[in-house]
């Protein structure tokens, strides 16, 4: 495996808590409204932003919406993006999953507690820094189950010493 560069480490924590936000938002007014179709779009932004993140839609209005007109400055922290990647990713499969749910059958709780699920991870990561796929992550890792963590210390709260 080769070594990683010290840019390939770091994480923009402004640019992640922007995503968290705007994923916090898209899924309570999904339920808020009960409009399905949100739920999905919510899942393929996710989805997007996990598996191209440089050109992911939250990085796109992150980069030239909101760093331009001085509203948001980047902040990079020391941080493997894998984790974060992953977490992304888990809450566009469980959204994916939920507004299929919700759009092909009658099992309309499934998903909307998906849903909310995703509201609430997406929440707490945004409010306290707790990154629940980061952690899954982490634990993989440890079982060799995907790439260990890149940086010194394993896993951590951001922000938390």
């Amino acid at each position: 495996m080769e070594a990683a560069s010290a840019t390939d480490l770091r994480v923009d924590t402004h640019l992640a808590k922007f995503s968290q936000g705007s994923v916090v938002v898209l899924t309570a007014l999904a339920f808020l409204l009960s409009w399905p179709p949100l739920v999905l779009i919510t899942g393929l932004l996710l989805a997007w932003s996990a598996l191209w993140p440089t050109v992911g839609p939250f990085t796109l209005l992150y980069r030239h919406v909101l760093v331009p007109s001085g509203l948001l400055k980047p902040r990079l922290v020391e941080d493997d993006p894998a984790p974060h990647r992953f977490a992304q990713g888990v809450g566009a499969t469980l959204l994916l999953v939920a507004g299929l749910v919700l759009l092909l059958t009658a099992a309309t709780t499934v998903g909307w507690v998906l849903d909310l699920l995703v509201f609430v991870l997406s929440f707490v990561n945004l409010t306290v820094g707790f990154c629940a796929g980061c952690l899954v992550y982490y634990y993989l890792g440890k079982l060799g189950l995907v790439p260990r963590v890149r940086y010194e210390g394993g896993f951590h709260w951001r922000g938390v010493r």
